[in-house]
């Protein structure tokens, strides 16, 4: 397997199988059934069948015909490797967010334009716009190139979302319906302590973005309250290219993850309503660092 094979959820899943496992207290030696893994993770037998082979290259699980067996939970998360490409995609989706921050990235763009621009490859460019296309950041032109469709306009309308979802997003955990799905605050621990373990890189930006932007998304979806739910995927939306160009250190991305982490304590523990007072403080003093 080489590093161009390793695509982000194979890695992401061989990290969630070794998490699982320790959290089992699973033993070396231990026979592990793939449809259990695949039902444990939600997700489906095939990529699953995916992250066992990545792991058996790096000598964390031997397979034995159809079946698998556990040879040690001693691997380092960070033996996982991203591969080349992807980190070329997310070097360059920041730039490309930092680019539109100052001035250097038109509104519409083509993909040899950022590729000379740049200095990448047409294949990561094409890979960095469909992932922003996915995220609803940019939309492909009907005759040529691609156009930034969201984002803020100025550090004042980046202010006024804040505000905006300072009205919601507490809001949303007092919701009589409000309950957190099976599975959820374990997944977000794990995904969110891996900032805390390891040494920041700008290019986690677009990672740390993805785990911030599911905490607050579902935590809105268990609201139980629809609107709610699509106001908070329409801010995550207008703030990716934001969030991407993180400018506030590793400092400021560690008091993220643990306000995040306590709000997740605190809901567990039943209080919904310290909970929301959490969020408010959480979004406030996020508003206060970015106020124009």
């Amino acid at each position: 397997m080489t590093d161009q094979t390793i695509t982000p959820l194979r890695r992401n899943l061989a990290r969630d199988i070794l998490d699982l496992l320790r959290e089992r207290g699973a033993e070396p030696g231990e026979r592990l059934s793939r449809p259990a893994l695949a039902e444990a993770l939600g997700v489906s037998r095939t990529p699953v069948n995916g992250a066992i082979a990545l792991l058996e290259e790096l000598g964390a699980v031997r397979s034995e015909g159809r079946s698998v067996r556990l040879r040690t939970l001693d691997l380092d998360p960070e033996a996982l490797p991203a591969g080349e490409e992807e980190t070329g995609v997310a070097r360059l989706l920041v730039a490309i967010a930092r680019g539109r921050a100052d001035g250097t990235v038109a509104d519409e763009v083509s993909e040899r334009q950022l590729a000379q621009q740049f200095g990448t490859g047409r294949g990561v460019v094409a890979q960095a716009l469909a992932q922003l296309a996915e995220a609803g950041v940019v939309s492909r032109n009907r005759g040529h190139g691609w156009r930034f469709t969201a984002g803020f306009a100025s550090a004042e309308e980046r202010a006024a979302s804040y505000r905006f979802r300072l009205l919601i997003e507490p809001a949303a955990l007092l919701e009589p319906g409000f309950s957190l799905p099976a599975g959820f605050a374990t997944q977000m621990r794990r995904e969110h302590q891996r900032f805390l373990d390891r040494p920041w890189r700008d290019d986690d930006a677009v990672g740390f973005f993805r785990i911030n932007a599911e905490f607050h998304a579902g935590l809105a979806e268990a609201s139980g309250n629809r609107f709610i739910a699509a106001a908070v995927v329409q801010q995550n939306r207008l703030r990716t290219l934001a969030n991407y160009s993180w400018r506030l250190g590793p400092e400021r991305v560690a008091v993220s993850v643990r306000e995040h982490l306590a709000i997740l304590d605190t809901l567990q523990a039943g209080d919904r309503e310290r909970a929301a007072l959490q969020m408010r403080l959480h979004l406030a003093d996020a508003l206060a660092l970015r106020r124009p």
